[in-house]
């Protein structure tokens, strides 16, 4: 028989975070705010502005939110030890022309009905009953044999 290729490595129970709803759970930090969401077992613990898997009573809370270690990101948002580059202006020019579309004459629209009947473009007479088809077809036929077209 083969031999099993695979090989589980040791657990590292160190790595391990306690679960602050109840002490038996055992969960990977990476997998604490999913735990913590479906646990969600003390409604009288509060969370920390800076970090949703710190879970602490309200008299903690208080000391715990000038000494939290995520509250440094927050303070470096606000103030920043240095400010982002400058984006370099572009170079802003006026290209010169004695063309204005605004003083251009009124152009006609475009007119597809006016069109076909000028270019003598076949068209088809789709969702009329037959007897309307036709109709529309010998009128167009006479149009394009007054025009010697075909």
């Amino acid at each position: 028989m083969e031999q099993n290729k695979y090989a589980v490595g040791p657990v590292n129970y160190e790595n391990y975070v306690t679960c602050p709803y109840n002490s038996a759970h055992r969960i990977m930090p990476t997998r604490l705010a999913k735990h913590l969401i479906s646990c969600g077992g003390d409604r009288s613990l509060h969370r920390c502005p800076f970090n949703s898997t710190h879970l602490l009573s309200a008299a903690a809370m208080k000391d715990h939110v000038i000494e939290c270690p995520d509250r440094c990101s927050l303070e470096r948002y606000k103030m920043p030890d240095t400010l982002p580059p400058a984006e370099p202006q572009a170079n802003k020019f006026l290209v010169e022309t004695e063309e204005d579309w605004d003083t251009e004459p009124q152009a006609e629209a475009y007119n597809p009905k006016k069109y076909c009947q000028v270019n003598h473009v076949i068209l088809n007479p789709q969702g009329n009953p037959p007897a309307a088809r036709r109709e529309f077809r010998e009128r167009e036929r006479k149009r394009f044999l007054e025009n010697n077209k075909f």
